[in-house]
């Protein structure tokens, strides 16, 4: 699983990134998390609000950040 967490490295994103990475250890999933900030690839996701969360491409808007059990309900939906 490739979770990206598309963002600008503000505070909202590091959390959000450290939220991903914990809900990844809680469900024990095999899974690569990475920051996404080129502008380019922002565009190319239509990342209108940061951050926004990638997860093997499929884009889910994240304005403000999740929580990590909402984190976990994404990654269950998407396993």
């Amino acid at each position: 699983m490739k979770i990206e967490i598309l963002g600008d490295g503000c505070a909202k994103c590091e959390t959000l990134k450290k939220r991903v990475k914990q809900a990844v250890s809680e469900l024990g999933l095999a899974a690569e998390v990475a920051s996404v900030m080129d502008p380019a690839r922002l565009a190319a996701h239509h990342a209108m609000t940061l951050p926004g969360l990638l997860i093997d491409g499929q884009m889910h808007p994240a304005p403000g950040g999740l929580s990590v059990e909402q984190v976990k309900n994404l990654l269950r939906q998407e396993k």
